[in-house]
């Protein structure tokens, strides 16, 4: 008789309470990610790139929508966490009562941590929130929607 483990997960899908956070490393030097980008999964609607400071919109088949459009990232102490996430959220208009009221429009929450992707100043970095210029922070809080999956990479 076959000897053997099955590991099963469930999550509750449906409600945006799936997170699939862990380590993503971006696509090899010299090999081409999903539709140009450095992420590796076509699934995704949005990938990250924090080496580089990039980020795209894509339609979840391997092609890219927007991008890429330049970002801001988490500073050491507060960084951004790799991995496969799903958009937990949406909030236009977000304050956060974590950092002094801080303001956070266009917020996209991909962790089960308040972290987003939101419009906000690119030349500082963030408490572990992926920044994105106003324009940009609008364009992904119009394309992304609780369930979609994103990619950040380093």
């Amino acid at each position: 008789m076959p000897t053997g483990r099955i590991a099963v997960s469930v999550a509750a899908v449906g409600l945006g309470a799936l997170q699939l956070g862990g380590i993503a490393s971006a696509a090899p030097a010299g090999a081409a990610g999903v539709g140009g980008t450095s992420c590796t999964d076509a699934r995704i609607k949005a990938c990250v790139d924090l080496s580089e400071n990039r980020a795209w919109l894509l339609d979840g088949q391997g092609n890219v929508v927007r991008g890429p459009v330049v970002n801001s990232h988490g500073t050491e102490g507060h960084e951004t966490p790799t991995g496969d996430f799903v958009i937990q959220r949406k909030e236009r208009h977000h304050v956060s009562r974590e950092y002094e009221g801080a303001e956070m429009p266009y917020s996209v929450f991909f962790d089960n941590n308040g972290r987003a992707f939101h419009g906000g100043n690119t030349d500082r970095e963030s408490a572990g929130c992926v920044r994105l210029g106003m324009e940009d922070a609008k364009a992904f809080f119009e394309h992304l929607n609780p369930n979609d999956r994103v990619q950040i990479v380093e």
